[in-house]
């Protein structure tokens, strides 16, 4: 049986995967905290460990391996520090746990064309038009966020909801299957102003293309940036001449000046804003294709994690309302001692007025 179904390794590209797949115990031990094992909701260990989906593992594996052109010195690096980012930052909870602003609900939309071939099934849409309050949305996590009480999380708002749109679009992949093991992306910046862009959307972009870069590789089957001003056809050239993306990177990559997208999708599957079919009602924008919440399952492991978590912070939100508790008791106590201090120093000098008056 072949370690990965996704394409056909050569005998060496198969002898390092194997390699990286016995490692895993030696990589795990060496992040913050070996306890911590899932990327994109799959357990990373050993074939005899528990709740372990050794034909996803194989493939994620892979996908750290092709990134660093088969280094394997260079992809286990890779993977301790995803490890490591994704514990710190807490993906699970960002994609499936967390509230958002309403204002973003409107920025971010999954599609999922199940008969669509070449890797062209699962698309996230980012529609930058639709960006309300940037002040609010690039801010520290917790801002404007039905979650008071976990503004200490990692990351602004913004930052946060894309990783969780990331991993919610993730779930939705076969990683076995050759053409359903990537997703699409498109970037629409209609009637957006590169002048007026805030300074928190510029350096939440490039903290997203660092951390995707550093965490989501070889997930990418083509972005598309689209009704892009002429101005910023800069963008494009700059990204070439400074190395900043590898070339097979770039590769994926296409900018346009206009918005239609009928030749990569079909117009039967795209509303008349990307050129789809004009008749087309059961489509009048994009949202009328967003993959409703419920077709999103998270991965067996990913959801065991989560339930810890939520438990975890069940307990943390519990300790924080009984020392609440203990502090506002402690205070009460406080105050009637010194309600009684007082007035027994009030009753002393009282006393003492009257007799002295006699």
């Amino acid at each position: 049986m072949p370690l990965v179904k996704s394409i056909e390794l050569t005998d060496d590209q198969e002898k390092k995967l194997e390699q990286l797949i016995q490692a895993i115990p030696n990589l795990v031990s060496k992040t913050e905290d070996p306890s911590y094992d899932e990327i994109y909701g799959y357990r990373i260990a050993a074939d005899e460990e528990e709740h372990v989906d050794v034909e996803n593992r194989n493939e994620i594996l892979l996908k750290f391996l092709i990134a660093r052109e088969y280094d394997l010195a260079k992809a286990q690096e890779m993977l301790v520090n995803t490890l490591n980012w994704r514990r710190k930052f807490q993906v699970l909870s960002a994609a499936y746990n967390e509230k958002f602003d309403e204002s973003l609900e409107k920025m971010g939309v999954i599609t999922d064309y199940k008969d669509n071939k070449d890797n062209f099934s699962v698309v996230t849409w980012n529609l930058y038009a639709n960006l309300k309050n940037p002040k609010k949305l690039f801010a520290k996590f917790g801002v404007g966020v039905d979650n008071p009480d976990k503004t200490d999380l990692p990351g602004t708002m913004f930052l946060r909801w894309r990783v969780g749109i990331m991993e919610r679009s993730l779930a939705l992949l076969n990683f076995g299957d050759a053409d359903k093991c990537k997703i699409a992306q498109v970037h629409d910046y209609n009637n957006v102003s590169m002048f007026r862009m805030d300074p928190g959307m510029k350096a939440a972009t490039k903290e997203i293309i660092t951390i995707f870069s550093d965490n989501y590789p070889e997930l990418l089957s083509k972005k598309y940036f689209i009704n892009v001003p002429y101005i910023m056809g800069w963008v494009f050239s700059f990204f070439k001449a400074t190395g900043f993306m590898s070339a097979a990177t770039l590769k994926k990559f296409e900018m346009l000046n206009h918005g239609d997208l009928s030749l990569a999708f079909g117009k039967e599957n795209l509303p008349k804003d990307y050129n789809g079919g004009q008749a087309n009602e059961k489509i009048p924008d994009i949202f009328a294709l967003q993959v409703e919440d419920a077709s999103i399952k998270i991965p067996e492991y990913g959801a065991i994690l989560l339930e810890r978590l939520k438990k975890k912070q069940e307990e943390e939100r519990a300790a924080k309302e009984d020392d609440k508790k203990e502090e506002a008791k402690a205070e009460e106590e406080t105050a009637a001692a010194d309600a009684v201090t007082e007035a027994e120093g009030e009753n002393k000098e009282a006393t003492t007025k009257e007799t002295t008056s006699a």
